[in-house]
């Protein structure tokens, strides 16, 4: 007999917990929200602290930062458009925005929300501290002129690399076609019809209520995040609004899943508009469809300094969750969580198998790649041949600049064509590293964390 909606979610909550405290205590981190919704019906969890040095119980009303999650909002707005007839996502965008810079004249709309427009622009979160010093306008707008002419990394529309900045110029093409700032839109498109009234994108809006406080693991133990990230103190600049600065609740969000299904098929905004370079991952409007148990999720990671979230539905199931921890190294939480989560809706996961590929028809990919501003990585063959190994080569800090480590893996196999994996078979993306060959079959990149790094050496 299949257990009913209810029974369903209350089977989660004692799994959760059962089994997120001594999870906290493994990763080191200090709290961490859940919402959870089957069909009509929803949940809003909280387990450990809002903030190590004034703790309060996290909740399902505790608002997070949520990263990139951000940026399916803007996915929606295009596609409303869209379908309004107001916005040609085909159409270039440069004429739009000429007096901003020379954009690329080939890049669409559909490139920008696809990470397909060659956009680089990393350093606009590396300098972002001496880019807003003395009170500089952190406009979207603004945001632009600041790498505008910079060349991009390839033809628009022939490859794939996660780019923020494209997320910057997307919002812009937003403002011009509406006439409305983008935090005015957002809530007057999405927000307020899915009636998310504790959703918001700055720090004002948020103080009365319950807010998880940023952290990082220092000398093997979370300490608070205190003026450590590219943001000036907690909230993000304006521009990466977008991209990465919207503020929501475990609630909130199972709310906005429930929007976005009900409105999708007016808009199509889960439309598949590109591949992301690995088989079976690809790119709606902004939207991420990735595989979990033989089903397809559309949803979005984030990270920001202090904050680590994933938010994914079912839309065929009407099942969906989000995670939302308040550490910057909260990944590994949520990937046991989450496996938690699948274990009890779909049952458990099939054990990864090594294929056993041999490993020389690859020998050619050590070498040293440039990751921008998070520095660069070795990709070596391991002293006992079993396997290669990703050496992490941090970018030195400079005054006023800031950098985020570079991945790192002590073993990586190839899983597919184009794709090494620190554990093959492995659902999450964030366990693969694509790499890149020319015409003649030479690599020229690695794909880490789905951008670009180009060989070096």
């Amino acid at each position: 007999m299949t257990p009913g909606k209810a029974t369903m979610l209350d089977t989660l909550r004692e799994m959760l917990d059962r089994e997120v405290p001594a999870l906290l205590e493994e990763f080191r981190v200090p709290g961490l929200g859940i919402g959870l919704r089957i069909g009509d019906e929803s949940l809003g969890l909280g387990y450990g602290v809002t903030h190590l040095e004034h703790p309060l119980p996290v909740d399902g009303d505790t608002v997070f930062q949520v990263g990139s999650i951000s940026k399916t909002f803007v996915g929606i707005v295009v596609a409303q458009l869209e379908r309004e007839g107001l916005l040609d996502i085909e159409a270039p965008v440069a004429p739009l925005l000429a007096d901003l810079g020379t954009l690329d004249p080939r890049i669409t709309t559909r490139h920008l929300i696809t990470h397909g427009a060659g956009i680089d622009a990393q350093y606009m979160i590396g300098r972002a501290h001496e880019l807003l010093a003395d009170h500089a306008d952190d406009s979207i707008q603004a945001s632009i002129q600041h790498f505008a002419d910079d060349a991009v990394m390839f033809e628009p529309g022939t490859d794939f690399s996660y780019s923020g900045p494209g997320f910057m110029v997307a919002a812009a093409v937003v403002e011009r076609v509406t006439g409305r700032v983008w935090a005015d839109v957002l809530r007057e498109r999405v927000l307020e019809p899915a009636g998310m009234a504790r959703t918001f994108t700055t720090a004002d809006e948020v103080i009365t209520y319950r807010v998880a406080a940023p952290h990082d693991i220092v000398d093997d133990r979370a300490s608070l995040a205190r003026d450590e990230g590219w943001q000036r103190h907690w909230q993000l600049p304006g521009w990466d609004v977008p991209g990465g600065g919207v503020l929501s609740t475990p609630n909130e969000l199972m709310r906005y899943l429930d929007y976005a299904w009900r409105t999708e098929p007016g808009t199509g905004f889960f439309g598949l508009l590109a591949n992301r370079g690995v088989p079976g991952l690809d790119i709606a409007y902004a939207w991420m469809r990735e595989p979990r148990r033989g089903r397809f999720a559309f949803g979005h990671d984030g990270l920001t300094i202090g904050y680590s979230s994933r938010l994914l539905g079912y839309p065929e199931d009407r099942i969906g969750y989000a995670l939302l921890t308040n550490s910057v190294k909260g990944g590994p939480l949520k990937d046991a969580v989450e496996r938690r989560i699948l274990d009890v809706l779909f049952g458990a996961e099939t054990p990864s198998v090594d294929a056993g590929e041999p490993l020389e028809p690859y020998l050619d990919l050590v070498g040293r790649y440039d990751c921008g501003f998070y520095g660069q990585v070795d990709l070596r063959l391991r002293e006992d041949g079993s396997a290669f190994e990703l050496i992490a080569l941090p970018a030195a800090r400079q005054d006023g600049t800031f950098t985020i480590d570079p991945m790192s893996s002590p073993r990586l196999l190839p899983a597919g064509p184009g794709v090494l994996s620190s554990d093959p078979g492995s659902e999450f993306p964030e366990d693969l590293i694509t790499y890149v060959r020319d015409s003649s079959g030479k690599p020229v990149a690695l794909r880490i964390h789905e951008r670009i790094s180009e060989r070096v050496a």
